[in-house]
């Protein structure tokens, strides 16, 4: 039986990501709903369900990145990954723990850590899978050394990163600092630097491939990019460190250089509008991949950094820390910034040269609308219930209870809109996992 490429095992990566991702908007609505009616039956508690919830929203991209870096490292270097027999079982080991992850989270068995419930062999199973994948990557781009582009270079450092940063988070702290600490270097520095490095070298390959930027101006902005999230992220994530217990420094270290993030985002949607101006006419499938691509752009810009920006000034974060707001803010952060991304990276992928026919793209782009309409709506209700919480509780004072009954309406809102969400996430899964078994290769026996 002839074995699998690189580009066949990184299909089953973003197949994955992409059920977890559908998953994740039925358990997401679901702990909407739980808010709004506190006694509907559930076979599991409020607490844990809304673990569940983050770690799916943490790991199902991780899942689809890993796929996207290395299916674009073997389409940049025009040759295979270093070992994909490697990449099989680092997938089973990947399957095997965050399944085991989401299920005993399921049944109430977890460590009561906040973003990072859960039991250590999980992690240190899913860390072992990301080891798996950084060593397997550096081995490429040493074999290939002479071929090595900005983006294959990049994207493995993202990679590497991933791995470093979630490793000191298999242990145990009893300084709460040091734990508050370690904990934002997955809750933070996952997204403000390690993803943003892989998943930029996706927008270079697509870019490039499509005409849209030219080949020196993307790598112009790649370095650049990896030189800001890099050190934007590092120093960004001070912004958590505001009151936990680190020096009054970190004050103005979270805040400015979680300006300076901005940065790169705003050269890239440029860069975009520069290229919209004298491209190639893009096919059906390219267009469906840039909706994704530009709704990234465009949460990235408003929900990710401007509203970031506005939450970082400490006086400001005072009072609005661990309120909706910070809720909303992270719906439009994470999803709305590597959600989008991640979906484009695993729909190109699985779409393997096919293209949609006009029906199929008018049920993707509708799918898309209702994503971004579901994301605007939770996001703009979490906001304006954020800012009436934080006026009643923590400048007027009134009793907590008190607020959150007051709150009760934005909440069915959210849900109403978490429903939109949900709907467009089924829309585009479905998509996508027709498109991979349509375009699925067949395994035939070979003849000894």
């Amino acid at each position: 039986m002839k074995a699998l490429s690189g580009k066949q095992v990184a299909r089953r990566y973003t197949l994955y990501a992409v059920f977890l991702f559908g998953v994740q908007g039925i358990v997401a609505l679901l702990g909407a709903t739980s808010l709004v009616i506190p006694d509907l039956p559930s076979p599991v508690s409020g607490e844990y369900g809304r673990a569940v919830h983050l770690a799916l929203a943490t790991f199902w991209p991780v899942i689809g990145m890993l796929g996207m870096v290395y299916y674009f490292t073997a389409e940049q270097l025009k040759t295979d990954i270093h070992s994909p027999k490697l990449a099989r079982w680092q997938f089973a080991i990947l399957l095997v723990t965050s399944l085991g992850l989401l299920g005993s989270l399921a049944l109430g068995i977890g460590n009561g850590r906040e973003y990072l419930d859960g039991l250590p062999i999980f992690y240190a199973g899913i860390s072992l899978g990301i080891l798996i994948g950084a060593y397997n990557l550096v081995r490429t781009l040493w074999e290939n050394r002479q071929r090595l582009t900005p983006a294959t270079g990049i994207m493995t450092v993202g990679v590497v990163l991933l791995c470093v940063l979630l490793i000191p988070n298999i242990l145990h702290y009893s300084n709460p600092v040091a734990d508050e600490a370690v904990k934002f270097w997955v809750v933070h520095l996952w997204e403000e630097m390690a993803f943003e490095l892989t998943t930029s070298g996706f927008i270079a390959s697509f870019f490039v491939s499509t005409g849209i930027a030219d080949k020196k101006d993307i790598e112009k902005w790649l370095y650049l990019e990896a030189t800001l999230s890099v050190t934007g992220g590092l120093f960004g994530t001070g912004h958590h460190y505001f009151w936990i217990g680190f020096p009054s420094i970190w004050l103005f270290l979270g805040s400015f250089f979680s300006v300076i993030q901005a940065i790169p985002v705003l050269l890239l949607a440029y860069m975009i509008y520069k290229g919209f101006k004298n491209h190639k006419v893009l096919s059906l499938k390219e267009k469906l991949a840039m909706w994704l691509i530009l709704s990234s752009i465009f949460h990235h810009l408003t929900g990710a950094t401007l509203l970031g920006l506005l939450m970082t000034i400490p006086w400001v974060n005072l009072y609005t820390h661990g309120t909706y707001i910070t809720s909303g803010h992270a719906h439009l952060a994470l999803f709305g910034t590597i959600g989008f991304l991640i979906l484009a990276g695993a729909y190109t992928i699985l779409s393997d040269r096919d293209n949609p026919t006009p029906k199929t793209y008018r049920y993707g782009v509708m799918g898309i609308i209702l994503l971004n309409f579901g994301l605007i709506g939770m996001s703009s209700c979490l906001l304006i219930a954020g800012f009436l919480q934080t006026y009643l509780w923590r400048v007027l004072g009134l009793d907590f209870m008190a607020v959150s009954s007051i709150l009760s309406p934005y909440l069915i809102l959210r849900a109403l809109s978490g429903s939109l969400f949900t709907l467009g996430a089924m829309i585009l899964c479905t998509i996508i996992i027709r498109t991979w078994w349509k375009t699925r290769p067949v395994r035939r026996k070979t003849a000894n």
